[in-house]
């Protein structure tokens, strides 16, 4: 079974500014919004669907094939928690454990 984010980039933006976002993206020669996708669609079983309000940025959107983000990488962007910004879950779905006790 896969899991749909819907709103893979999570609210208000808060994560695009996050350190350990800033980080990967300079390394990669990436956008803050590239590593976030590309932090989903490296999850086994994760599907991202971010929305995008301009052509330019549907194509950036689907310029995350072409790298990979390191071990620490992958778990220092999965150790965030930023106020106002989380991963929601549609209720009567099974909460995935890495999201039981946000």
């Amino acid at each position: 079974m896969a899991m749909v984010a819907y709103s893979p980039l999570g609210r208000g933006g808060d994560l695009l500014n996050e350190p350990a976002v800033l980080t990967a993206a300079s390394k990669h020669s990436k956008k803050p919004v590239q590593i976030l996708l590309r932090w989903q669609v490296q999850q086994e079983g994760v599907v991202a669907i971010p929305r995008a309000e301009r052509v330019e940025w549907l194509r950036e959107n689907f310029d995350v094939f072409d790298f990979e983000l390191a071990a620490d990488e992958m778990a220092s962007i999965s150790g965030l928690r930023v106020r106002n910004a989380r991963f929601y879950v549609n209720e009567g779905y099974d909460v995935p454990e890495w999201d039981a006790n946000s």
